[in-house]
């Protein structure tokens, strides 16, 4: 069997976010020259915002959060892309509070650097859920950070004995316009970076 070498990394390592005060500045993981010889390199951002985003609405809804389908695209944070059209409860179309949804899911990285909700909702839990996907342990969706059509932005991936296929929701007109808006965002950071340019 040939080795299936998967580099999984949080979203500041695929992207080298720099956060000081200043805009993003970001340099792919595509260019940097530590991200050593893997096959294949993931960022895990969307992933914890989709696992906030469904363990927000299983709280909302009263369910167990394995009840709630739904997913967060697009650009990690602020600019994430909350695929509220789509999203279920029990296999039914979800009531989505989008304002109480963006509040809960601001409030969350905070929560987990108090020790609330690390495993479940942090790196740990999207790592290992990315792992079991892309070594071919469990088939299912993940969302990660990839490089899609040139532009590095979480997307819905089906993977398939390790295989990714991937597997965009059907998005309402305003979550098209927000999907495009971070992937405009993000390739004109990228762009900046590779000709050395600085946001600050």
């Amino acid at each position: 069997m040939e080795p299936n070498p998967v580099r999984i990394v949080s979203i500041a390592e695929a992207s080298s976010a720099s956060l000081t005060g200043c805009e993003h500045r970001v340099t792919p993981a595509s260019s940097r020259k530590d991200v050593g010889p893997a096959a294949r390199v993931y960022g895990i951002g969307s992933s914890t915002d989709s696992a906030r985003y469904r363990l927000t609405l299983a709280i909302h809804h009263r369910v167990p959060a394995a009840a709630v389908r739904g997913w967060v695209i697009g650009e990690h944070g602020d600019g994430a892309v909350i695929c509220a059209s789509t999203t279920t409860v029990n296999g039914r179309a979800a009531d989505v509070p989008l304002e109480y949804v963006r509040a809960q899911l601001a409030a969350r990285p905070r929560q987990i650097n108090a020790g609330i909700g690390r495993t479940r909702c942090g790196p740990a839990g999207a790592i290992l859920g990315a792992l079991r996907k892309t070594l071919g342990i469990s088939d299912g969706t993940e969302v990660l950070s990839v490089n899609h059509d040139g532009v590095w932005l979480g997307i819905s991936l089906q993977f398939s004995a390790g295989r990714p296929t991937v597997a965009l929701p059907d998005l309402d007109p305003d979550e098209q316009r927000q999907f495009t808006a971070a992937r405009t965002k993000l390739d004109s950071a990228y762009q900046q970076t590779l000709q050395g340019e600085t946001a600050c």
